[in-house]
Parts: C-alpha cells; sequence; structure tokens
C-alpha cells in the first residue's frame, strides 16, 4: 500500500496564520488554506483529507490539554467495535500542524507541518484498549441520564481517555506526554513510504 509522507505545497513552517486562537477558527483558517492550495478538503463526517487518507490536526505547542481526536455519543462508543469507529479512522494517519502564538502582535506562527503515520501495532493496541475500557464504563452507565454519568473515564495506562460534552458527547483525548511518544514511535518506524502531493 502506497501511503502519503508528506503534503506537496501546503503548509510550510513559517507560515503566519492571522488570528488568535479561539473554537477552532485556526483548524479551519488551515483547512481553507489546504483548499486554496488544491487539496479537497471533506467537512463532513470521516477524516479530512480522504485522497490521501490523512485526518488534519492544528495544536498550539505550549498546550497543556489532551488531544482531541474526535467525539461521540455514549451509546454509539458503547455500540461501535473500536475497529469500525470513527475515532479509530482519525488516528491511523494525521496532518499535524503545529504553531506558537505571537503574544504581541496576535498572531501565531507554524513551526510544524508534518504527516505522521501512527497505524503500528504498538500505537494501536494502547488506543484501542483505552477505547474498550470507555466501553465498558459507560455500558456500565448506560441507563443513567447524561448529567450524572463520569466527566472524564481513564484506564490505567495514561495514553487516552473519554470526556464529556455538555452536548452530550464524549471526546476521545490523547494525553499530551502519550502524543509525544506516538509522535516519536511514528518518526522512527520502518514501513515503506513514498512521497506523493496535490
Amino acid at each position: 500500500m502506497v501511503k502519503v509522507i508528506s503534503l506537496n505545497s501546503a503548509i510550510i513552517p513559517g507560515t503566519v496564520i492571522p488570528m488568535t486562537q479561539d473554537h477552532g477558527n485556526i483548524g479551519r483558517w488551515i483547512e481553507d488554506d489546504l483548499e486554496d492550495k488544491g487539496y479537497k478538503v471533506n467537512r463532513g463526517k470521516g477524516i479530512d483529507l480522504p485522497k490521501y487518507g490523512l485526518e488534519i490536526k492544528s495544536r498550539l505547542r505550549s498546550s497543556t490539554s489532551g488531544h482531541t481526536v474526535g467525539a461521540m455519543l455514549s451509546a454509539d462508543i458503547i455500540n461501535t467495535p473500536w475497529e469500525y469507529s470513527n475515532i479509530r479512522d482519525k488516528i491511523q494517519r494525521q496532518y499535524r500542524v503545529e504553531y506558537d502564538e505571537n503574544i504581541l502582535t496576535g498572531d501565531n506562527v507554524v513551526t510544524e507541518a508534518k504527516v505522521y503515520d501512527f497505524t503500528c501495532n504498538e500505537i494501536q493496541s494502547k488506543l484501542k484498549a483505552a477505547w474498550e475500557y470507555g466501553q465498558a464504563v459507560l455500558d456500565n452507565y448506560a441507563l443513567v441520564e447524561h448529567e450524572h454519568k463520569p466527566k472524564y473515564i481513564r484506564g490505567d495506562d495514561h495514553w487516552s481517555y473519554f470526556e464529556k460534552q455538555e452536548r452530550g458527547q464524549y471526546q476521545y483525548r490523547i494525553t499530551p506526554g502519550a502524543m509525544e511518544h506516538i509522535k516519536k514511535v511514528s518518526t522512527n518506524t520502518n514501513n515503506r513510504l513514498f512521497e506523493f502531493g496535490a
């Protein structure tokens, strides 16, 4: 299988993002910028760049919050095996854009725009285990009103966890420490990769 390892003529380090972070606006700016450069971005359900098998993720480098993969209703989490979940699809291969905030100007500057492959067994088995732990916990609360369900659901490995949202969904999130490990494993992979571009 041919796998994309970079996006030609896409976002480059040093690019100025002319806004401060506010409710996902930088992620939307990145999607708009990629579309302007000829990439077809999926704004609906599923991964963001289906032609390349990539999910787009943006991240402020100084952020200490968990990395959000996606969100689902608790009933859907309970009834969806990891292998068939939208969450799994979004954490296979990602185009990750990281940026630093310029406090003086209010702009943000891209520090990294890179494709990561998270498909190796070491990564996926840990993410699957956290998913299945969350499924079991949520199944125990299946008949409980949303406001009485737990805010956080996490196992013992500290890789990933579920966080309850006001809209009735649970976000599946990866801890910052685990993401750094996942990125290192991805960078060191010996998979045969081939470069493609738009």
